[in-house]
Formats: structure tokens, sequence, C-alpha cells
């Protein structure tokens, strides 16, 4: 995947050191574009952050749910017909973090399972969540488990509320939310389990394809505002109607006021500190007129 197929709405954070102190800012995409991804500005009192390093960059990829972390090559304020916003961009393809994991679906259905075999004594437990590998269960607090058991679990789901047993060991245990949970490998993979995470595929990737347009201008199409924003992109204009910051991982912290032009208000304690030592420089021009006499 390109920097330019995240969807929209996917939760940014950019991770940025300046003079040695690490900082996480925080964005949202608008939409891929040619040269990159454009999303919302970021600001600090008032003047839009300059990158002049490249950055590592984290996205929880809306349409898939599935986090990507990368290197950006650039991050630059720019400037369209629709205002200011920052354009990401990176040369190289982005992989899912933890790609080789088995895709889990939550389930949160209620079941019963039986403990190395005995049928005659059932446990309740929550199925919480399951993948091609394995599954997770909540359970009650009179159950324990230990790595090596071996759990045949059955539960309902579905409109129809079909039947599925799974048979299972147990590798660790974990709490969920303070509760005794365990997870478990699975033994036998049958038809109905890939029947039903075929299922919960299609619900989940069905419902992240319908995400809604960004509407910079709801009177054309997204297609026809991304067209606009590439245009004006193309003409290279940079923001000028407020300064940019430069972020940098050398000299000083930009992000000290003191450092800041545009703040000139100075604190109480500032003016009431420059006044006193006035007044002991003028005490000192008095003891020294009163010597000289």
């Amino acid at each position: 995947m390109n920097v330019n197929d995240i969807a929209n709405g996917s939760e940014i954070k950019i991770y940025a050191a300046i003079g040695g102190h690490s900082i996480v800012l925080m964005t949202e995409a608008i939409f891929g574009v040619s040269a990159g991804l454009l999303v919302k500005p970021m600001e600090y009192f008032g003047k839009y952050m300059q990158f002049l390093e490249p950055s590592q960059v984290q996205v929880l990829n809306k349409r898939d749910g599935r986090i990507y972390r990368f290197m950006s090559t650039t991050i630059t304020p720019v400037k369209t017909r629709y205002g200011y916003f920052h354009l990401i961009r990176a040369s190289s393809k982005l992989e899912p973090e933890n790609s080789r994991k088995a895709e889990r679906f939550y389930i949160e259905k209620l079941g019963l399972m039986s403990i190395n075999g005995n049928n005659l004594d059932l446990k309740n437990c929550l199925v919480h969540d399951i993948s091609l590998r394995g599954l997770s269960l909540v359970l009650d607090k009179n159950t324990s488990l230990k790595p090596g058991d071996h759990l045949n679990v059955m539960f309902r789901h579905g409109a129809t509320l079909h039947n599925y047993e799974i048979s299972t060991v147990v590798v660790r245990n974990f709490e969920i939310q303070g509760k005794k949970a365990v997870g478990c490998s699975i033994s036998n993979l049958n038809v109905d389990l890939i029947g039903l995470l075929s299922e919960k595929r299609n619900e989940k990737y069905s419902a992240s394809a319908e995400l809604p347009e960004i509407n910079l201008n709801p009177e054309i199409s997204q297609a026809q505002q991304i067209q606009e924003v590439e245009e004006d992109l193309a003409k290279d204009i940079s923001p000028s109607e407020k300064k940019s910051l430069n972020i940098t991982s050398n000299g000083t912290n930009p992000l000290d006021p003191a450092n800041l032009e545009h703040i000139t208000d100075k604190s109480l304690r500032q003016k009431k500190k420059e006044e006193k030592m006035a007044q002991q420089a003028r005490d000192i021009e008095n003891l020294l007129d009163l010597r000289d006499i």
C-alpha cells in the first residue's frame, strides 16, 4: 500500500525529536493525492509546523483497522483553495504491523466448554475473539485453567444461531478488563470455523468500504476535490499568511515560548523582574553620583 492509499479519517501519529526531547503530534487523514497524503494542519501558537527531517509515522488505517508504521520522506505545510493542510510524502511501501499474525475477529458470545474430556462437568465461558490459529476465552471466577489443558468449546452465533464446536489447547493465562482469560490454539480447523471467519471478514471490510467522503466542498464530488487540490499543489504555494515553525532534532527547542517571535506579551512576573532590575540600576547610578561628590 502507498501512503496516498490511506483511508480518509484515519488516525495519524507523528513522532519527532526537538532538542533531544521526543514529541508526538496527532492529526487525521483527509484524502490521498498523487504527491502523498493530505492531512489536517498541525499548528503551534498559530505557526504551521515544518518538519526538516524524516519522521516516524504511525497510521491506524480506517479501511482495514490495521496499524502501519513508516518513515516519511517529507511533511510540509501546503496551501490550497480550501485552506491550509499538511502533506505527508513517503517513498517506501507501507506494510501492516504484525502482518504475519492471523487476523482476529471479536465474537463476544456466551459458550460452554469441557475440560480435558470431562463432558459431565461443563463450564461457562465467553468467546472473546477468534482467528484461524486460536481464540481467547473469558472464564468464570471459579474456573481455573493452565497451559496444556484441552478444551472443547461450544457456542452459537449468527442469525440462525448455528452451533460451533472447536477443540483447543490452552497456551497462556492473562486478564481482560480484570477478568480471568486464556489464550488457546486451535487443533481442528473445520469447515464451520472457516465459514465463520469468512463471514466476519466480509462484515468488517464491507462496513469499512462505506467510509464517508471528505467534503471540503459539498457541491462537487471527492474526485473533483482531489483534482482541485492537486492543481493547487502543482502551483507549489507554501503558506504565507502564517509563519512556519521549523522542527528539527538539532539546536534549541523551537516550541519554547521564548523562541516564538509572535509571542510579545511578557508575563507579570517578568515585568516585575525587569522593573526591579531597572530600579537597582538607578540606585547604583545614584550611589556613584554621591561618591563623586
